[in-house]
């Protein structure tokens, strides 16, 4: 878990490419827009585009969206989860823990792969025996056809648990974050 202190400040860490630290250094603060992520994914951003809407929709209710944040920044709270990418910069961040919203990565890759998210190993079980049953066999074709709007909403209920506590598929926390600002980043060339 990131490290966490006792001024309520948490620490985490992201993968920035370059126009994001020249844009803290022109404006103090960075903020991810739509047209970023249609650019990033280009032909495919139509399937990134629904998970990190419904991302939103709950995010904002545990952490309020400030003006001007359109979509959440990714970080982690662990170093050594962060790919570092030719011509990106590895940022250090230390932020009040109440600005952040924390999450189980291997669910969040389940939502982006439109899949279902299991209570447990039985629900996991049982979930996978009835599409068997239904002749899926292919959990995408859930989302990407019309054929099984009953499943479909299964599978986006099961969504809820990404927030769940209780429910770990993977140790590391991923967080998200509504901007970053010049103030929070504690290393990289930019202060």
């Amino acid at each position: 878990m990131g490290k966490s202190n006792e001024n309520g400040k948490i620490t985490l860490w992201t993968s920035q490419r370059e126009i994001v630290l020249n844009t803290i250094k022109e404006k103090g603060v960075y903020h991810v827009r739509k047209e970023f992520i249609l650019e990033k994914y280009g032909e495919v951003s139509n399937v990134f585009i629904e998970p990190y809407n419904w991302f939103i929709g709950k995010a904002e209710k545990i952490v309020p969206k400030p003006d001007g944040a359109q979509y959440p920044i990714w970080l982690f709270t662990d170093l050594k989860y962060v790919e570092n990418y030719e011509g990106s910069h590895v940022l250090e961040i230390e932020v009040d823990y109440e600005k952040v919203i924390l999450f189980d990565p291997s669910k969040w890759n389940r939502i982006l792969n439109l899949s279902y998210i299991p209570n447990d190993e039985k629900d996991k079980n049982e979930y996978y025996e009835s599409l068997e049953k239904q002749g899926v066999y292919d959990e995408t074709n859930i989302y990407m056809t019309n054929y099984y709007p009953h499943l479909k909403q299964k599978v986006k209920k099961s969504w809820e648990r990404l927030f769940e506590d209780n429910i770990d598929l993977s140790k590391p926390k991923q967080a998200a974050l509504w901007e970053l600002r010049r103030e929070w980043i504690v290393s990289d060339n930019i202060k």
